[in-house]
């Protein structure tokens, strides 16, 4: 049991170093994953790090492309520079926010972190956006930290199920018709690196773990 406790604290450890790396853990082009896909008959559909793009499903050539931040900024020459720095890194956050993406008529419904869109399938042009922060929430575009909410499409509602509360969006034009907090039950539950209450672990006869 010792044995198994430390693997398991080396795992958490390295996890933890990993993320203390920041985005993309020092390797350029950040986070390449949160990659969603869908296929209609206007094309094959990929999103990735805020960027949208059309295939033709049997040749898989790019014939569009679109991104809803605009341009992702270079990386600051000088990292000594903190308020580039974090002006970079909080465009790479906007943009790697774990997204929803699904098909509505001629219609693609996208969210990431705070923002609603829908766009055109045949141009990829916005017809309606949605800031879905809640009223005095801070403006500073980085989106949530938790991972993609739950959803379901009912005719022109969205139904959002993120962090901690329960929202429905209009897909006509993007605002938020109803958001309500979610009973203490269904808030997320963060790990509890004590694992033994105050005192952390606890090992066999109620001393420390070693």
């Amino acid at each position: 049991m010792k044995h198994l406790f430390s693997a398991v604290m080396m795992l958490l450890l390295a996890a933890g170093s990993l993320l203390a790396q920041g985005f993309g853990g020092g390797m350029p082009g950040g986070n390449i994953g949160n990659t969603l896909m869908v296929n209609t008959p206007k094309g094959l559909f990929a999103l990735r790090s805020g960027v949208l793009a059309r295939f033709n499903a049997t040749t898989l050539k790019t014939e569009q492309v679109f991104e809803l931040f605009g341009p992702m900024p270079q990386r600051p020459a000088d990292n000594n520079n903190r308020d580039a720095m974090q002006a970079y890194f909080t465009e790479l956050q906007r943009r790697n926010a774990p997204p929803i993406m699904l098909v509505k008529d001629n219609a693609l419904l996208i969210v990431i972190g705070d923002g609603f869109a829908r766009l055109d399938q045949d141009t990829l042009k916005v017809e309606a956006t949605g800031d879905l922060r809640a009223p005095g929430a801070g403006a500073d575009g980085r989106g949530r930290g938790e991972g993609a909410p739950g959803y379901l499409l009912v005719n022109n509602t969205l139904f959002l199920m993120r962090g901690t509360e329960m929202l429905s969006i209009s897909v006509t034009d993007g605002k938020v018709l109803t958001r309500s907090p979610l009973p203490k039950e269904l808030q997320p539950q963060q790990f509890d690196f004590r694992m033994g209450g105050p005192g952390g672990y606890r090992g066999p006869g109620g001393g420390p773990g070693n």
